[in-house]
């Protein structure tokens, strides 16, 4: 119930606010320009289907809606969704919903919260639910450079389905994480996630890592090419998977 009250707050702020275009992708640092007005949104697609013994589809998105505030902070909607089907099989399907609220790169010190709402069916995660919240730090802000790092405390619930066996797990987490971003030239950046986290009980050296990078190409005014690298080593899994994967995609992205 707390989880969808604040959904919905979260939700309700969003949407009563004027909107106006801008083109933002939030991790990235692309110049002051991008400060200017309150309303972005970008998508990045890719798409495959190859014939094997069976027809092979691949699809993959990743959109997100920025909207930045009078006080300076902005409300950040991330969804990312894998899919991929070999004839009536499905082969992958994961993906992700958050929500953050954070400071638009303003302050030295502040805080940000956030919630995620996250499945992975290949692995047998039916869905993972976060909670949470950091305190920001800003290291390093320059024109073309930032660095920044956080440290917090999130509650996740858990629901596997591995082999027709329902587990269900819930626990606190510390957590962890670097932001670093840089405009290498004109058409040229890059930005890079780093997230480490604890459980908050004495198994707390089964660390979790999660690492994204991500390399955009600008090819005109609102189309990039875009190169996505993400993995995940988890050392405290309930069921028995491998505790290492990864995913790397190719797409263009539309700034609307």
């Amino acid at each position: 119930m707390i989880f969808k009250n604040i959904l919905f707050s979260i939700l309700a702020l969003f949407l009563c606010n004027s909107i106006g275009a801008q083109i933002l992708n939030i991790d990235r640092e692309v110049g002051a320009d991008t400060a200017i007005k309150s309303w972005s949104a970008s998508i990045t697609s890719s798409f495959s289907s190859d014939k094997l013994k069976g027809n092979l589809i691949d699809f993959s998105n990743r959109t997100e809606f920025d909207k930045r505030l009078k006080n300076n902070y902005v409300i950040v909607g991330q969804l990312n969704t894998d899919l991929t089907f070999l004839e009536k099989d499905i082969i992958q399907n994961e993906g992700y919903f958050q929500l953050r609220y954070r400071d638009f790169d303003k302050r030295k010190l502040s805080l940000e919260s956030y919630l995620q709402y996250q499945w992975n069916g290949s692995l047998g995660m039916a869905y993972r639910k976060v909670i949470g919240s950091n305190a920001r730090v800003q290291l390093l802000e320059k024109d073309k450079l930032d660095l920044y790092s956080g440290v917090g405390v999130f509650y996740e619930t858990e629901k596997w389905n591995y082999e027709n066996n329902i587990t269900n797990r819930n626990l606190y987490r510390l957590n962890q994480y670097f932001k670093f971003a840089s405009k290498i030239n004109e058409k040229i950046d890059i930005s890079t996630n780093s997230y480490l986290q604890f459980p908050l009980h004495k198994d707390f050296t089964n660390t979790r890592w999660f690492l994204e990078l991500n390399a955009n190409v600008n090819i005109s005014k609102k189309v990039n090419f875009v190169i996505h690298w993400d993995h995940t080593l988890d050392n405290y899994r309930v069921v028995p998977i491998s505790n290492f994967y990864y995913s790397l995609n190719f797409g263009i992205q539309v700034v609307l």
